[in-house]
Order: structure tokens, then sequence, then C-alpha cells
């Protein structure tokens, strides 16, 4: 069973993720009569909830990151998402009142836990908490169909993009560098959530690095040129694609160490 630590953090007025919030968790609290809002602590590999377990409660991740997956028919799994701070967690259980995803924490995080109570009081009593719960719900929605259409409309090259072009919109959102990344989740959860092979990840990097569009040092990705990236992920630069096929090629019979080198 996950081991978790609850503790009384700082309030939401001294938390730079409370403009991200749905509503400042403060207000929920008073809401449900709980002076202080509820933080755990979780580690590397804990589980948040499982598929199946019993919606309870909504979450927002305070620090940290996590990645959320299903299982298909023969108990593979599939990665639907990744979760970092701001981001609220759990809405996929208003359906059936119980979890159809499994989150998986990639590295010791802290959440901040609003009770279904809460979160009931919320939706009744606050046009800004509906709303900003139904944008959450349907980012996650139209998520899940670029997903879909990455893996039937776009070439690797342009999956590699846009995930991480995603993942900078989503630190910029936070008012945080875009164009630094660290990439909390392992090449093999990258491979698995873009539908590709882990050398391909490896490849790809290596060939944007080349071409002056990322610099990789491990789990650090800078992103040196976003515009082409931008062009390159809307299926925009023909002569792109090209250069990326002639830089697969050439990696083919390349020594392996550069892609070694790369996100362990």
């Amino acid at each position: 069973m996950t081991q978790s630590h609850s503790i009384q953090g700082p309030t939401c007025e001294h938390c730079a993720l409370s403009r991200n919030c749905t509503e400042k968790a403060e207000q929920l609290a008073n809401k449900s009569n709980n002076p202080v809002l509820t933080h755990k602590i979780y580690h590397k590999g804990d589980k948040l909830f499982c598929a199946g377990d019993a919606f309870n409660a909504l979450y927002i991740v305070r620090s940290g990151s996590a990645k959320a997956s299903i299982s298909s028919m023969d108990a593979e799994e599939q990665i639907v998402d990744f979760c970092f701070p701001g981001d609220l967690v759990g809405t996929d259980g208003f359906a059936q009142l119980q979890h159809a995803q499994t989150v998986t924490f990639l590295e010791t995080s802290s959440v901040c836990y609003i009770s279904l109570h809460s979160v009931n009081a919320l939706l009744a009593n606050s046009e800004q908490g509906r709303q900003q719960l139904l944008g959450n719900m349907s980012r996650s929605l139209l998520m899940q169909q670029q997903q879909t259409m990455s893996y039937h409309c776009m070439t690797s090259a342009q999956r590699v993009a846009g995930f991480l072009l995603d993942l900078s919109a989503r630190l910029a959102k936070r008012g945080l560098s875009s164009n630094q990344l660290t990439l909390s989740m392992t090449r093999i959860d990258i491979a698995n959530y873009l539908g590709m092979a882990i050398e391909t990840i490896s490849r790809l990097l290596t060939t944007m690095q080349q071409q002056g569009l990322i610099q990789v040092q491990r789990r650090q990705v800078t992103l040196l040129d976003i515009p082409k990236l931008q062009a390159l992920s809307r299926f925009e630069v023909e002569e792109n694609d090209s250069l990326f096929m002639q830089s697969n090629t050439a990696l083919l019979h390349a020594n392996s160490y550069t892609s070694q080198a790369m996100i362990q």
C-alpha cells in the first residue's frame, strides 16, 4: 500500500501556485469548516490512486510530477498524461464515482487534498470554481484527442516537437522559464506516451540537437529555437522533414554513445 505523509503546510496565500488552482484552497477549507488545507507528500513510485479506487477527492500537484495511465485489455500500461505543479488531478472519477486512471509519482512530490465534500460545496456556490473545473476537464479531453490524432496523423518528429512544446507551454502558464525543461519521466515513459520506440526518441532528440533546435544534457532540455519547433509540430516545414529523414538514416549507422547519454 502506498505510504504518504500528511503535513500542515503554508496557507494558499503564500503558495506561488495558488493562482493556478481551482479557487483559493483556503476558501474551500472555509466552506468545509476545515481551517487548514491538508498537504500530502509522496515518493517516487507511490500511487496517488489506482483505477477502480473510489472517487473521494480532487488533488492539486504542489511540487514534483506524476504520470496518469490506463490499462489495456491485455493489462499493458498506456500513459495518457503527465501531471505537474498546479495541475488538478482526479477529475476522471466524476463519471462513475471511481477512478478510471492510475496516477504514479515520478519523483518525491506533494499534493493538496480537496475532499469531495469541499468539491461539492465549490460546485454549488462558486461560478468561478465551476468554470475552472470545466476548463480543466476540457483540457484533459483535448489532450486525449490530440494524442489520438498524433498516433494517426503526425510523424515521429512532429510528436516529439509537440511534446516538448506542450511542456514548455505548461511551464510558461505558471510563470516559469519556458525554454528550460527538466524531464522527470524516463524515455520509456515518453515513448509510451507518444506511441514510439525508445530508440526513435533518442534518435530524434539527437537530430534536433544537431540542427540547433534543442540542447540536451541527460534530463535537462533547453529549447533553443521555439519558432522552428512550432513550425515542425504544425506540419509547416517540409525541408525540416527531409532533413530529419536524412539525419535519422545517418544516425542509424552512427555510434550509439550520444543516444545513451540522453534521458536515462
